[in-house]
């Protein structure tokens, strides 16, 4: 299932034993100018170049002298430091304020051509010319100036495009090798098919009702999703048993933590995705396993998957019994708060349930072109979309049933379909990965 994900600059408190490290993101977004100074700066500037422009045929006309070092120098042979120091103005505004700084010196520049000329048909003096070369000088410098400039921000943008395209393939193929390892226990495990995507559907909702962020749900979605990857080594005569498992077998099953983290412990980009793996069957109260952890020692990742682990337990069929009536799962939560659950997202649990009075949020026919899900929720175009459904020469049918969700549903909006093809059998959206997967719909 591809999912969207809205990153933003908060990071996810994980314990002091693992590392806090970055999923890539989408949506990041990246600075390809200098730090403009303050625009108050550019104010000032712009009044000092007025003042000078305004002031240099008066400096330049004065019969004054002035004492400088002992000796009387004559303040019209300031004029020149006027005007370079007006041009050191124009090029540090066309420098540091871009498009902005570039037409404002321009202007500044170009008005001071009709004073020059005035002043040499006026006075029939060529004190004037050197400088309107100074001045045409000046404008021939900003705009070499604003060339480079534009040229170096257009080959830091494609270069920032070819990370951001970078990371989006990163991204997809992280969730790819993600949803591959879930199809993986799917698969080893008939009777708890869709669990590992429950629960994690689940964790990210607890998550979100306690207030996490859309990056924290985001990575607390995936580590849930992995929770249950150990059971991969674990024999399939005991996964798949029909009926309960003696204490020999339970002992072997309470193995699957640790194969869990030794799994996903190798991703070494992601060294927190073996948390949920390794700590989502410790309890509150310590009595749990693989290390009897307690209370806050629990990481609080594993504590959100740990409330909904056992809530999709319960909600589910299961070779011995039937799915448990929601209100008993409901006392079930109540009854683990602060031994087998933190009491704060057995609360969180707690609320879901009551708010869900369809009992929705429960194991459903298994549909397997859906990733284990029989439903999908409408709403941007391509916002959700599921694995392909495999199409040959055999009439192939779709049956779909659209309903407004809320009072605040969007009417209109139902599902779409995409005819494609591609070597992973999943919709795609960026070219380099089009490419790669010879992708065309």
């Amino acid at each position: 299932m591809n999912r969207q994900n809205k990153g933003r600059a908060k990071t996810l408190s994980m314990d002091k034993k693992t590392a806090d490290m970055e999923i890539p993101k989408n949506e990041t977004k990246y600075s390809v100018t200098h730090r403009r100074p303050s625009m108050i700066i550019y104010v000032l500037i712009v009044v000092l170049c007025v003042i000078t422009a305004f002031n240099i045929s008066n400096v330049a006309r004065s019969q004054e002298v002035i004492p400088v070092f002992g000796t009387m120098l004559p303040i019209s042979a300031l004029t020149g430091v006027m005007s370079s120091f007006g041009n050191l103005c124009v090029i540090f505004i066309v420098v540091f304020y871009d498009k902005l700084g570039f037409y404002t010196g321009l202007i500044l520049l170009i008005s001071q051509f009709p004073v020059m000329v005035i002043q040499f048909i006026k006075q029939h003096s060529s004190q004037s010319i050197p400088g309107m070369f100074t001045t045409i000088l000046t404008i021939v410098a900003i705009i070499l100036i604003y060339r480079r400039n534009a040229r170096i921000n257009e080959l830091q943008e494609t270069e920032m495009e070819a990370l951001r395209s970078r990371q989006k393939l990163s991204q997809r193929l992280f969730e790819q090798t993600a949803t591959a390892l879930v199809n993986a226990i799917d698969a080893n495990d008939t009777y708890s098919h869709g669990h590992s995507l429950r629960v994690a559907e689940y964790s990210e909702k607890i998550a979100r009702m306690a207030g996490k962020s859309e990056e924290e749900c985001y990575k607390i979605y995936y580590i849930a999703l992995l929770h249950d990857v150990g059971k991969l080594g674990i024999p399939n005569e005991i996964i798949n048993k029909n009926g309960r498992l003696t204490d020999e077998e339970y002992e072997i099953i309470k193995q699957h933590p640790v194969m869990g983290e030794q799994i996903l412990s190798s991703i070494s980009e992601y060294p927190y995705l073996s948390i949920g793996a390794h700590f989502h069957h410790e309890r509150y109260d310590g009595r749990g396993y693989p290390d009897r952890l307690k209370g806050e020692d629990i990481p609080e990742i594993a504590r959100i998957i740990s409330v909904a682990d056992a809530y999709d337990a319960m909600s589910s069929n299961r070779s011995y019994r039937d799915a448990i009536p929601q209100q008993l799962v409901r006392e079930e939560i109540v009854k683990g708060a602060g031994t087998q659950f933190d009491p704060e997202f057995a609360m969180v649990m707690q609320h879901l349930i009551d708010i869900d009075v369809e009992y929705k949020m429960k194991e459903r026919k298994a549909v397997g072109e859906l990733a284990g899900k029989d439903e999908l929720d409408c709403d941007e175009y391509r916002s959700e979309i599921s694995d392909g459904i495999l199409i040959n020469r055999n009439i192939t049918r779709i049956h779909m049933k659209s309903e407004n969700i809320g009072e605040n549903g969007n009417y209109g909006r139902g599902p779409a379909i995409i005819l494609f093809d591609s070597l992973d059998g999943r919709v795609h959206d960026d070219e380099r990965t089009i490419k790669d997967l010879i992708y065309f719909e």
